[in-house]
């Protein structure tokens, strides 16, 4: 268990500066020192870096444009101060990417499918369920693994 943590946050301390060179160390110095990712931050980080806002912007500005995005009405609680789970982290991911799920995502989109879809992929490390709660390091590694996978960049 400490080879792979150690190797994460190796790993991290590598890929972080390259590929989320626009954001403020201080939104991520924060974010990593957090025990659990929260919605807010981990909105903000996918957005940015996927360009659909500015490196500059806010947590808050963020949660407005999931608020205001009409593919993530599943998202029901948008308090930016709470865990997110791995469903949510996923389906956000594959909306603001407009990533085709398989059948049953395509038929029921939501953070249900969207994990299974990410635990199909291999973007996130450790147990598929929906609901559980995702770690910084698990987020900031899963945003570089989809990005790089999806050639989003």
């Amino acid at each position: 268990m400490k080879k792979i943590f150690l190797t994460t946050v190796l790993a991290l301390g590598f890929l972080v500066p390259f590929t989320l060179a626009a954001q403020s160390n201080e939104v991520l110095d924060v974010f990593l020192a957090r025990a659990e990712a929260d919605f807010g931050t981990s909105a903000y980080l996918i957005l940015a870096d996927c360009e659909k806002i500015t490196d500059t912007a806010s947590v808050d500005e963020a949660m407005n444009w999931i608020g205001q995005s009409e593919n993530l009405n599943k998202l029901k609680d948008l308090n930016p101060d709470r865990t997110i789970s791995y469903g949510e982290f996923s389906y956000i991911m594959m909306e603001v990417l407009e990533l085709k799920g398989g059948l049953m995502y395509s038929l029921v989109p939501g953070p249900r499918y969207a994990a299974r879809e990410a635990a199909y992929k291999r973007w996130i490390i450790g147990k598929s369920s929906p609901g559980r709660g995702l770690k910084p390091f698990e987020v900031i590694n899963a945003l570089v693994t989809i990005l790089e996978k999806e050639g989003a960049r």
